[in-house]
């Protein structure tokens, strides 16, 4: 593609490797929102080869992504996008400065900082995705709820505010535990393939841990379902596969609906639990939900994923921004693993990036 002078652009330059994390993910997740808005990515070459890992060579393959040697000496139309600012780089004029931090459990009372909404998973993502999500959310689902994926070892629970929450192995224990005939467990593919030939499945589907749905099928199978389970991950509650489910309309049970910004509501654009009597409690009564209300809660989901999980969303907010200097926070395993102890109702994940009453006090005290 032949970069135009009217394209908007990005000279990225990062002096840790805390962006590595995650075999590179969070390298792939920023970069990738401002290549899916359009922006062109001058990324300079410092990060070391050696230490990129799957994403992070996957980030710099991205649309739109070069790197580069030298700082660009007309900057004053482009973003500068950094981890710990060059003094130098810093000092040139640029249209905006963007920090990435990680440390999502601070207070941040003095600066209103971008919370980036965690996203799909990189092999999910892609130019096309957009396209692909019209036409996920337009097929016909098979089944009332499902949930596949890992939960070996998923016996730890970090996060204690503003509760513990249930730990994935106790979630799905608990379901095929007392839930019976209701909640039979899917043996392969090819199982559930079998299970759904004859028409809507009103049961609660769960893949054996030792199955896995291919990751080129996972979104369009996702998409089948009225409702995917979503319990905590492993390190963090948050997790790609609730994002992912929303994506395509399938509407997320979740017992960490206060980690996304703004917080998902229950009976709006999510089903929410809490302890096992609630899990419990509350599949029985999406067992016995009406299409109209299951319909109504789909159209809140594919919502509230366009207005505030679409990669684009995030550089919207960035570019929208009134201040030069913005600092993002991006979540990650390491910040939570480290900190989960801090997590309070203090913390700029449990606020929001945003707090008008928060926002006009603090100015007032700036002024004083």
């Amino acid at each position: 593609m032949v970069e135009s002078s009217e394209a908007p652009a990005v000279f990225a330059k990062f002096r840790n490797n805390e962006i590595l994390g995650e075999m590179g993910r969070l390298l792939f997740f920023l970069l990738n929102a401002f290549s899916a808005s359009g922006y062109h990515i001058k990324l300079f070459d410092s990060l070391p080869r050696d230490s990129l890992d799957k994403y992070g060579r996957m980030a710099y393959a991205l649309p739109l992504v070069a790197l580069t040697g030298v700082t660009p000496a007309a900057s004053s139309e482009m973003i500068y996008l950094f981890d710990e600012e060059d003094r130098v780089v810093g000092a040139q004029p640029w249209r905006k400065k963007v920090q990435v931090r990680f440390d999502v459990f601070s207070p941040y009372w003095f600066t209103q900082p971008i919370l980036m909404p965690y996203p799909v998973h990189p092999v999910h993502a892609g130019p096309d995705l957009p396209e692909r999500l019209r036409r996920y959310r337009t097929v016909a689902r098979k089944m009332r709820v499902f949930f596949s994926g890992d939960s070996k070892g998923y016996v730890r629970n970090r996060i204690l505010y503003p509760k513990p929450k249930l730990p994935r192995v106790e979630v799905i224990e608990a379901i095929l535990r007392h839930m019976a005939d209701r909640a039979p467990l899917v043996r392969s593919e090819q199982h559930l393939a079998s299970l759904c030939a004859n028409g809507y499945v009103d049961r609660c589907l769960i893949m054996d841990h030792d199955s896995r749905i291919d990751e080129t099928r996972w979104l369009a199978t996702l998409a089948t379902s009225d409702f995917f389970l979503c319990p905590p991950g492993y390190v963090m509650p948050m997790c790609h596969n609730s994002v992912e489910a929303m994506a395509v309309g399938t509407i997320p049970i979740i017992n960490y609906p206060e980690w996304f910004n703004p917080p998902l509501e229950h009976l709006q654009n999510c089903i929410a639990f809490d302890d096992k009597a609630d899990l419990l409690a509350k599949l029985d009564a999406v067992l016995r939900m009406n299409p109209e209300q299951i319909g109504t809660m789909r159209q809140k989901v594919i919502a509230y994923y366009d207005e505030h999980l679409a990669p684009e969303t995030f550089i919207r907010k960035i570019e929208s921004s009134e201040r030069q200097r913005v600092v993002v926070l991006m979540i990650t395993d390491a910040n939570v693993a480290k900190n989960a102890t801090k997590l309070n109702a203090r913390s700029v994940l449990i606020r929001g990036d945003s707090s008008p009453a928060l926002g006009g006090w603090l100015a007032k005290l700036r002024r004083s």
